[in-house]
């Protein structure tokens, strides 16, 4: 029976899940933020000379949204965005007006896109390019929810005006990055947006704006009918439509572009206090889109390098000297990339430093997979869905040691699609010699978990009683649940591939989107 299997070098946490399939209710938690940091081009210098306006916004916003999804030169998404920025002044100047999805569609088929595996090829643009606002009472939700799969999207928008006969004035472009809701999926509209303004900062800082209600446009001013206002200024802004950046998916291999997260603790055993906190985290493929965080201090955002000439890496540095990490205290950290197909994430030299010493206490590396079989003729089977195999275990160094002893806790996510078997998974573990893995167990999902609520997921339906030497050589755990897992009826991913199917032959999807 043919079999998916994911395995990468030894490293602290591999994990792999979907983008998809996400069906999870609202919980209280922080704003969402799609990257962190954000990739943000300041238009700057050398403006044009007056009377001439720079009205380069629309290219400024391609150009995040680029940087954003993987593309350009530099070592960080700031420097690739400038770069992109670059390449697009250079062929249109500032001064000439135009949209984001004109400048996206040039740039990836222009020479400057030295990609040879392109993931994003699908624009599109909903709403308006007439000075009317977007008709649609739910664009908070349909943004932020195209931000929450693996899609970037861009903000057109003007000003309305009280002149007779005239309906609205100006135009912006922006890049909305999040929203005031958790990650997961949304069924109502969030109620503010998290954007990047290539007018408003400096330095790639996040403004937040509040939506205002949606039947009453613009309650301190000016209106043009219905629409999504917002207040940018005293005279609030109305959206006209947003562009959006979507991976490319080929929908016959049943591998969608995919969210893989990794979340792993580390534990701060020394009497001072740790000042940073060091970590790569990556992957053997392309990395399209990446955010990576601690439970610590949700203020921070860490300086980030990216291997060249593609990023495979990402190596972060958190500057904790502001709010010092105690000993005996664990900090969580959780990473999430977007890849162009299944795959895995490694972590490496995960270390604190301290402000003595500076001296370096990393934990040890381990690797994991999970092999799945696949269902033959699956797309006959009523109502199969995809699902997630969640796994969690500790590492200590002294077999039947203490709490002491313990050198990490794990916890990873393999996805499996509609065509794997959903009761029959073999983990296998191997790692460090004189390491111990203890604590296995294994449990089952179909709905994905990250952050706090993987850590809090406690419904195991395998528990291995013993203690497990590691070494070079494979610790296998079968995993046998037949019978005991529903095919759950609802949507599956297969609705997820004609999706993609419609894009590509240029359907509409009919969510009460406009389109030009």
């Amino acid at each position: 029976m043919a079999t998916t299997q994911e395995y990468r070098r030894p490293a602290f946490l591999v994990v792999a899940l979907v983008c998809l399939a996400v069906f999870l209710l609202i919980g209280a938690s922080c704003p969402y933020q799609k990257m962190k940091p954000t990739p943000d081009v300041d238009k700057g210098p050398p403006a044009p000379p007056p009377p001439a306006i720079d009205n380069s916004c629309w290219m400024a916003t391609a150009s995040s949204i680029l940087a954003g999804a993987g593309y350009g030169n530099g070592v960080n998404v700031q420097q690739r965005a400038d770069n992109i920025y670059a390449d697009m002044v250079a062929n249109y100047g500032k001064t000439n007006r135009g949209w984001p999805d004109a400048a996206l569609q040039w740039w990836l088929g222009s020479a400057h896109n030295t990609w040879a595996q392109d993931p994003y090829t699908v624009v599109a643009y909903y709403g308006n390019k007439t000075m009317d606002p977007w008709n649609d009472a739910n664009i908070p939700e349909f943004v932020g929810n195209e931000l929450r799969k693996c899609n970037f999207v861009g903000f057109a928008f003007s000003w309305p005006t009280d002149a007779p006969g005239q309906v609205g004035y100006g135009g912006h472009a922006t890049t909305p990055m999040g929203d005031n809701f958790g990650k997961n999926t949304l069924s109502i509209n969030p109620t503010q947006v998290r954007m990047a303004d290539s007018d408003r900062d400096g330095g790639g800082d996040i403004q937040v704006y509040n939506y205002d209600a949606y039947n009453n446009p613009n309650p301190g001013g000016a209106d043009e009918g219905k629409g999504c206002y917002f207040d940018y200024s005293a005279n609030h802004p109305y959206v006209r439509g947003a562009v959006t950046l979507t991976p490319t998916d080929n929908p016959s291999d049943n591998k969608l572009t995919q969210k893989v997260v990794g979340s792993y603790r580390i534990h701060q055993t020394k009497e001072i206090a740790a000042t940073d906190l060091h970590y790569k985290v990556g992957t053997d493929t392309t990395i399209l889109t990446y955010n990576t965080s601690i439970d610590w201090d949700n203020t921070l955002t860490p300086t980030i390098v990216e291997s060249q000439p593609q990023r495979t890496e990402i190596t972060a540095e958190w500057d904790l000297s502001t709010k010092a990490v105690p000993q005996c205290k664990w900090i969580t950290i959780t990473t999430e990339f977007v890849l162009p197909y299944w795959n895995a994430m490694t972590y490496s030299d995960v270390h604190f430093t301290y402000p003595r010493t500076m001296e370096r206490v990393k934990a040890a590396e381990i690797a994991w997979k999970v092999t799945t079989p696949e269902i033959r003729d699956a797309s006959k089977i009523q109502d199969v869905t995809g699902g997630y195999v969640i796994g969690a275990f500790d590492i200590v160094r002294a077999e039947g040691g203490g709490p002491e002893a313990v050198v990490g806790e794990y916890r990873f996510i393999h996805q499996y699609s509609f065509n794997q078997s959903p009761e029959h998974h073999l983990v296998s573990v191997r790692g460090e010699r004189g390491l111990y893995l203890t604590n296995i167990r294994v449990g089952h999902s179909y709905g994905l978990l990250r952050g706090a609520g993987l850590w809090r997921f406690d419904s195991w339906m395998t528990e291995v009683g013993r203690t497990l030497a590691l070494s070079d050589e494979e610790v296998r755990i079968p995993v046998d649940w037949t019978g005991r897992l529903p095919y759950p009826k609802g949507i599956d991913i297969r609705d997820s591939l004609k999706e993609i199917r419609e894009k590509k032959t240029g359907s509409q999807p009919q969510l009460k989107r406009e389109t030009y």
